[in-house]
C-alpha cells in the first residue's frame, strides 16, 4: 500500500494548484482585455502557440476600413497609431503621420489642450469641431471625437476624425436656398403692397380722364380729347400691368379664390371675340360655333386666360392676320384653343413659356409685358381643375389650348 500524503505534501499541491488557477484567471483576463496577441501552451509534443485571430482580427479590419480617421495619440500629443483613413484625408503616407505631433494637422487642438483633455481624466466622449491642415494646403472641416485610454504607460487619447466638408456644402446650400427663399418672400410681399397703393390712385386718374372727356359745358378742343383718349389707353395698360401683379401676389399667398357657376362655353368665346375685334381691328379673328358646352366656372376669370391667348396670339404674329379659335370635346373635358400662325416656340421655351415674369426672347422679335399673363392664366385653369398647355414649331405658329372638367 501506498503511504498516505503527508499535511504538508497536501498543502504544496494545494497551493501549486493555486497558482495555476491564479495563472489561468490572468491569462483569461488578459485575452477579454485585449493585452496579448497570442499565448503558448505546452502540451504532450511541446509548445503550441495559439494567436487570437477572430476578435482582434476582426476588430483591425474594422478600423482600416472604416471612413474616418483612426488616430491613438500619447499623452505628449505624439501620434502613435492612425488607419489608413485619416493618411489619405490628410495628404500624407501612413508611414509619415504615425510619429508626427497630432497638432500638424489639427492646429486648434493645441498640446496644452490635449494635455488638459488627457489628465483631466472627467470624460470618455468628448467632440468638437475642428479644422485639418492637409499637404497640398486645403482645409477640411473635420469633427473629432476624444475617448480617454487607459494604457500601461500612462494615459493616451482616441480620436475618431470626421470629414464635414460634405456636410458643411448641404447646410450652405440650404442656407442659400433658404435666402433666396426669403428674398422671394419679400419680393413678393413688395409687389402686393406696391400693387394694392397703385390700384386706387389709378382707377382716380381714368375717372378724372372721362371727366373731362365727358365735359360740355365748355368745347374742349380735338386735339386735347385725342391727348386725352392716349392718356386713357396708357392708363388701361398700367391698371393691367397692376391687377397682373396683385394675381401673382395673391397665387404666391395661396388666396387666389373666386366664386364658379355654370356657363356656356361658346357664349364665353364669342363673348372674348368680340372684345378682341375692337381691340385688334387689322386682325381676322374667327370661331365657328358647333356644339355647346357647359362647364363650371368664373367668367371673369375665364375671360381673362382667354382674352391673353388672344392677346398673345396676336402679339406672336406680326406678318400674319389670322387667329383662329375652336371648342371640341376632349374626353371627360372641353377643350377651348387659340391658333396663331406667328413665330412658333422652340422646345425649350414652351418647357418654360409658363413660368413667372418669362419672356421668349426673339433678337429679331421684341414684344412689351412682364411675362406674367400665361402663368396667371395657368393658375386659374388649375383652380378650374383643368389644365393649360401649348403645340407649336418654330416660325409655324402655336396653338394654346385649355380644358375644362365637363
Amino acid at each position: 500500500m501506498s503511504a498516505e500524503p503527508t499535511k504538508e505534501q497536501i498543502a504544496a499541491e494545494l497551493q501549486e494548484v493555486r497558482l495555476q488557477l491564479e495563472d489561468a484567471n490572468d491569462t483569461i483576463h488578459a485575452i477579454r482585455t485585449g493585452m496579448v496577441d497570442a499565448f503558448v501552451v505546452q502540451g504532450e509534443d511541446g509548445h503550441q502557440l495559439y494567436t487570437l485571430k477572430s476578435a482582434d482580427q476582426t476588430f483591425r479590419v474594422l478600423i482600416e476600413k472604416m471612413q474616418e480617421g483612426a488616430i491613438t495619440l500619447s499623452k505628449d500629443g505624439i501620434i502613435l497609431y492612425c488607419n489608413s483613413s485619416f493618411a489619405e484625408m490628410a495628404g500624407v503616407p501612413l508611414d509619415q503621420v504615425i510619429g508626427a505631433h497630432f497638432n500638424s494637422f489639427i492646429q486648434g487642438i493645441t498640446f496644452t489642450g490635449l494635455n488638459e483633455i488627457i489628465m483631466g481624466g472627467k470624460f470618455t466622449d468628448y467632440k468638437t469641431e475642428d479644422t485639418l491642415t492637409c499637404a497640398d494646403g486645403t482645409i477640411l472641416p473635420v469633427l473629432l471625437s476624444l475617448t480617454n485610454l487607459s494604457l500601461e504607460d500612462g494615459t493616451a487619447l482616441s480620436v475618431i476624425c470626421t470629414d464635414l466638408t460634405a456636410q458643411k456644402d448641404a447646410q450652405r446650400r440650404a442656407t442659400d436656398i433658404d435666402n433666396q427663399r426669403k428674398a422671394i418672400e419679400q419680393k413678393d410681399e413688395f409687389i402686393g403692397i406696391a400693387s394694392h397703393e397703385l390700384k386706387t390712385p389709378l382707377t382716380s386718374l381714368k375717372a378724372y380722364m372721362q371727366l373731362i372727356l365727358a365735359y360740355n359745358k365748355d368745347k374742349v378742343p380735338e386735339q386735347i380729347k385725342t391727348f386725352i383718349s392716349k392718356a386713357e389707353v396708357s392708363i388701361s395698360k398700367l391698371q393691367t400691368l397692376v391687377n397682373d401683379l396683385l394675381d401673382v401676389s395673391k397665387i404666391q399667398a395661396g388666396k387666389l379664390h373666386f366664386s364658379t357657376s355654370p356657363l356656356y362655353v361658346n357664349k364665353l368665346v364669342s363673348s372674348c371675340i368680340e372684345n378682341a375685334s375692337y381691340m385688334f381691328p387689322d386682325y381676322h379673328i374667327v370661331f365657328t360655333p358647333e356644339e355647346d358646352f357647359v362647364v363650371n366656372g368664373n367668367t371673369e376669370r375665364l375671360e381673362q386666360v382667354l382674352m391673353n391667348m388672344i392677346n398673345n396670339a396676336v402679339k406672336y404674329s406680326p406678318q400674319s392676320k389670322d387667329v383662329i379659335l375652336s371648342v371640341e370635346k376632349a374626353g371627360a373635358n372641353v377643350k377651348i384653343s387659340v391658333t396663331d400662325y406667328g413665330i412658333g416656340l422652340s422646345a425649350e421655351q414652351q418647357d418654360r413659356i409658363f413660368e413667372r415674369f418669362y419672356r421668349v426672347d426673339d433678337k429679331n422679335f421684341m414684344v412689351s409685358g412682364l411675362g406674367m399673363g400665361l402663368y396667371i392664366s395657368k393658375e386659374i385653369i388649375n383652380n378650374h381643375k383643368g389644365r393649360m398647355g401649348v403645340v407649336s414649331k418654330i416660325n409655324q405658329g402655336a396653338t394654346f389650348y385649355i380644358t375644362l372638367p365637363l
